[in-house]
């Protein structure tokens, strides 16, 4: 089978699609597919490369609007390829428009997977959002002939999904069991940050105003009330961006500067000794935009618990007390006292960890690869 997908950008470029565009794409070509992904060119220079079996093109990028590549030869590069099925990627209607529209004319099968509504990141966005959703989306997502959602909740929650679920299948998220794994030694890693003997909490995500969802703000404020009750807590941040400053203003603002560290974008093999190095990671998304949360796999596949909040498809993969907590979403307090109870009762973190990391082994990216060839197969079927 013939397969391109196209994502906004792809690793080295850091994020929860382009990790699932990376690893659907690799085990598809470790299947016997054909396949090719077409992104930006940020951060590697434009042009074709192979990596692991896969074609990448790599296509000039204009600029951005609402933080997604305007690609200009995007349109012309689909109509050029041919393919069995075009795999877009949402939320990027720029993307997911150009695929419908190519598809529509060259009368080819379209999948799209719905990662997350639109992140409403600021009033002006929220109307481009009404604008989008209500007049724009229903004219090309008719094209789609199946949509992939990464969970059953996430479904029944979404303003768009929700009135869609014949369209829909439900095909999670997946972890590399492999490269996150119990086994994997962090205990140098921990020297050189110094929170040895510490209750080390472990944050990954963008710090970009496209990701204030991911709640990274109200982590800082519940570590804060959690410290004046147990001084023994690091915060380890992995991740960068256009935030980082204000994130860091505000550590020093909460009295924080001890307790937190900012570790940046880490390296692919070092990411995993980050996990490691944590006793749990925690994810206090505040919104609906948060369409799964794949660190919370990752850290489950460490053999971590998490600390998530009871939004988006969140409690699709956290069951709470099972695997790790869930707690109402914008509430420090409530978080800090989450943290503080796993800090107090280490072995109901150890059983979740363990819990965490058989739910990952159900969830590995080669389940998924077989699951997705399934709706490609059903969907030229259906219509051969």
């Amino acid at each position: 089978m013939r397969v391109v997908i196209v994502n906004s950008f792809f690793p080295p470029w850091r994020g929860g699609a382009e990790t699932y565009a990376y690893n659907l794409a690799r085990k598809l070509a470790d299947r016997g597919h054909q396949v090719t992904v077409l992104c930006a060119d940020e951060p590697v220079a434009h042009g074709e490369y192979e990596w692991d079996g896969i074609t990448i093109r790599r296509l000039r990028m204009l600029g951005r609007l609402y933080g997604t590549p305007l690609i200009p030869t995007l349109f012309f590069e689909l109509c050029r390829i041919d393919a069995d099925i075009f795999h877009a990627n949402f939320p990027s209607p720029y993307i997911a428009f150009n695929v419908a529209v190519v598809c529509a004319l060259k009368s080819k099968k379209a999948v799209l997977t719905w990662h997350n509504d639109l992140p409403p990141v600021t009033w002006g966005a929220r109307l481009l959002i009404e604008t989008h959703d209500r007049l724009i989306l229903p004219s090309y997502l008719r094209v789609y002939g199946r949509i992939i959602a990464t969970s059953s909740t996430y479904v029944e929650n979404s303003r768009i999904l929700s009135k869609m679920k014949n369209q829909v299948s439900v095909v999670p998220n997946g972890v590399d069991c492999e490269r996150f794994h119990p086994s994997v030694d962090a205990s140098e890693l921990r020297r050189s940050l110094r929170i040895e003997g510490k209750f080390v909490l472990l944050f990954v995500g963008a710090l970009t105003k496209w990701h204030r969802y991911k709640g990274l703000d109200i982590l800082l404020r519940s570590l804060r009330m959690a410290l004046d009750q147990d001084p023994d807590l690091s915060l380890v941040i992995v991740g960068d961006g256009d935030l980082r400053n204000e994130y860091h203003r505000m550590t020093e603002e909460l009295r924080l500067g001890e307790n937190v560290i900012f570790a940046g974008d880490v390296s692919d093999d070092k990411l995993s000794q980050h996990y490691a190095l944590a006793d749990v990671l925690v994810l206090p998304s505040k919104d609906m935009s948060e369409g799964f949360g794949l660190t919370l796999l990752e850290a489950n596949a460490s053999g971590k618990p998490v600390i998530a909040s009871r939004v988006g498809g969140i409690p699709s993969v956290v069951q709470n007390g099972h695997n790790g907590l869930l707690v109402p979403p914008n509430e420090p307090r409530e978080l800090a006292k989450a943290i503080l109870q796993l800090k107090q009762n280490p072995r109901q973190g150890e059983e979740m960890g363990r819990n965490g990391r058989l739910f990952a082994q159900r969830h590995d990216w080669s389940i998924v690869a077989s699951q997705t060839e399934k709706v490609y197969e059903d969907l030229l079927s259906a219509h051969a």
